[in-house]
């Protein structure tokens, strides 16, 4: 029987649908500067009149900053993570014109030489920070065999149409559901998988808990557990705006994983492995804060036995 929400869902994908085809006709037309000026001007209306994801911002900010940011500070954080946020979702139709020329004029690579770009397997470590999707088409226009391990769409035509825009360079995608055989099929012929790992994945999904950001939350383990299995470096990949529209993808730091020995406790080895790789993320996001994306639930799991008061109240 078809609950409320499948009927609200049914209604409304229609016009999803609609609107993600529009704006991939309409978005490549617009010129560059009049398109950031745009997103710039949409993340200052979301701060102001979308409440609800103003309120889940503000809440995050406050539970990892506390006292160490005042509230005007945290307020301009969540401002400019709005227009960060549009920019990055405008920019995925905006690139798929002349991909080529426009994401070799607006993203650079920092550093251009290093471990990143070496014929060897590596597993990718990226966050919903800064333009997280520039960072595979240019590693596809360079040549670099690249897959990005990737959640399914609810709406099966936007899904289809964001895999073929993300495609256009050479990058490969690998549904979330089943892809460990794949991904170590990859590795063994020198391949690349990019994760996204800065949202909750649930225990039953494979989530382990850590800290992130000083707060308790589940993560994906599969990046960590891969890697000690196949023996497959983990690298980073950080997107970070410069002004005017453009980006610099900055690469370089690497966590080796330690030897696979079966005599070993497999969950502790993975877990602390895991909690490395999140210290980086953490990281990069303190030093970076307007441009994550804060207004995601990112703590809306309980890890049992711990006070529900210390995490923040979402409505």
């Amino acid at each position: 029987m078809r609950t409320l929400k499948d009927i609200r869902r049914a209604i409304r994908r229609p016009f999803e649908t609609f609107g993600f085809r529009f704006g991939a006709m309409a978005i490549p037309l617009i010129p560059r500067i009049i398109l950031v000026e745009v997103t710039r001007v949409a993340g200052i209306c979301t701060y102001y009149f979308a409440a609800r994801e103003h309120q889940t911002g503000m809440a995050n900010l406050d539970i990892v900053f506390g006292d160490t940011k005042t509230t005007a500070q945290k307020k301009a954080i969540l401002q400019k993570s709005f227009g960060s946020f549009a920019n990055t979702m405008a920019d995925i139709f905006w690139f798929s014109m002349n991909t080529e020329k426009r994401v070799k004029k607006y993203q650079t690579f920092v550093p251009a030489t290093g471990p990143y770009f070496e014929n060897r397997a590596h597993i990718i470590i990226t966050a919903h920070a800064g333009n997280w999707e520039l960072i595979g088409l240019e590693s596809g226009l360079l040549g670099l065999d690249v897959a990005s391990v990737a959640a399914v769409t609810k709406n099966k035509a936007i899904d289809q149409h964001l895999n073929m825009l993300r495609k256009k360079t050479g990058m490969a995608i690998i549904p979330r559901e089943g892809a460990m055989r794949t991904l170590i099929a990859r590795f063994r012929k020198n391949g690349k998988a990019a994760f996204v790992l800065d949202q909750n994945t649930g225990e039953a999904e494979g989530g382990i808990w850590v800290d992130f950001l000083g707060m308790p939350t589940p993560v994906s383990s599969a990046p960590a557990h891969l890697a000690y299995r196949t023996g497959t470096d983990i690298i980073f990949a950080f997107s970070q705006p410069t002004g005017r529209g453009k980006y610099e993808a900055h690469t370089g730091q690497v966590i080796t994983p330690p030897a696979y020995d079966k005599t070993q406790n497999q969950d502790h080895i993975v877990a602390a492995l895991t909690q490395q790789i999140v210290d980086v993320v953490s990281q990069q996001i303190r030093n970076h804060p307007e441009s994550w994306l804060w207004s995601y639930k990112h703590w809306k799991q309980i890890k049992p036995g711990t006070d529900p008061a210390m995490y923040p109240a979402y409505n």
